[in-house]
């Protein structure tokens, strides 16, 4: 190509390009682009989504405004059998499951910490994943099976968190942390036993763990203490959800004691779990946050209301009311404006 066919050539190019930025401005200062467009439509139809991005809603006749400074942080409890053979292949189907889900609601504002928890077979939409590991779409399943798809610990566990904010009106989380049930016995010994008061008959598992008596769980104790279900009273998990409660409502305050003992003690702690624990967030982002609520009020744990029923097969499921996530949102995240 001779100079005078390479400078016709630039200089269409140039036109072509001045042409496109002044097509591009006129759309700018006569009208929306169509990006804005598209995502306006799309804030508008996702009413779940506006309804938690907008700073003031309007709910039961009062103006609410959502409080500024809020963390939550959903914990998880998984029950995966480790007994069991590594699979030949990648299972996409085999993370345990979650059966024990609180989502703590930290608020910094008025040093305070709600707690959500969120009873295992809670119906809601669940993302469902192929044997070669494509999402397939979604299903109305027990919330604990959510866990179970993703190759690794950390897709499981955002599987999980992705049904807890289906479940909660697309709320957002800040952050998670997933840890097995097979360590809770280290956590017990790291915070030197956890004193409970036994809430329901269990002389079937220990002939000393009756219905009102004081004990110190250690070791293994403290994992069958939790863990436990069909053997006891109905074999309901809501039974075991109150035994759950009692034992991490006197973590907590054991937790509170020895941080006013050692202010170290949250690194010690952090650091104990380190390879066990899977979550997205960093050792200081977990110090900090232990840090500022070491001292906040911890408020019992609530659960959503609503009624149990049995399948066909005999599985229990949980269906909360209609309003009782929008409920729990209101009276904790957001305040009378």
């Amino acid at each position: 190509m001779d100079n005078h066919r390479k400078t016709i050539l630039l200089r269409a190019v140039i036109i072509l390009l001045i042409a496109a930025a002044a097509l591009a401005a006129l759309i700018v200062l006569t009208d929306q682009s169509w990006s804005e467009r598209y995502e306006l439509k799309e804030t508008r139809e996702t009413g779940s989504k506006a309804f938690m991005d907008e700073g003031i809603v309007e709910w039961n006749g009062e103006r609410y405004r959502k409080k500024p400074a809020m963390t939550l942080i959903l914990l998880g409890g998984i029950d995966k059998d480790n007994t069991e053979t590594a699979p030949s292949r990648v299972s996409y189907r085999n993370g345990g499951q979650a059966d024990f889900l609180m989502l703590l609601a930290i608020d910094h504002g008025e040093k305070k910490i709600h707690q959500l928890q969120i009873d295992r077979d809670t119906m809601t939409e669940v993302t469902v994943l192929g044997v070669y590991g494509n999402e397939t779409g979604t299903r109305e399943l027990q919330i604990c099976l959510a866990h179970s798809f993703g190759a690794r610990p950390e897709d499981n566990a955002r599987y999980t968190v992705r049904a807890v904010r289906t479940l909660l009106n697309g709320l957002e989380i800040d952050g998670w942390y997933m840890i097995d049930y097979s360590a809770v016995p280290a956590l017990t010994a790291i915070l030197d036993g956890i004193p409970v008061r036994i809430p329901e008959d269990m002389t079937a598992v220990n002939p000393e763990w009756y219905k009102g008596h004081t004990i110190t769980l250690t070791g293994k104790d403290a994992e069958t203490f939790v863990r436990t279900r069909k053997t006891v009273g109905s074999g309901t998990n809501a039974e075991r959800m109150e035994r759950q409660a009692v034992y991490m409502r006197s973590v907590i305050d054991r937790i509170h004691q020895k941080l006013s003992e050692d202010t170290g003690f949250a690194s010690e702690l952090v650091s104990a779990f380190r390879s066990v624990a899977v979550t997205e967030m960093t050792e200081q982002r977990l110090l900090e946050e232990i840090s500022k609520a070491r001292t906040y009020e911890v408020l019992p744990a609530d659960r959503l209301t609503g009624q149990y029923t049995q399948d066909e097969s005999g599985f229990v499921e949980f269906y909360p009311d209609k309003d009782s996530t929008t409920e729990w949102i209101m009276n904790h995240l957001y305040s009378v404006r």
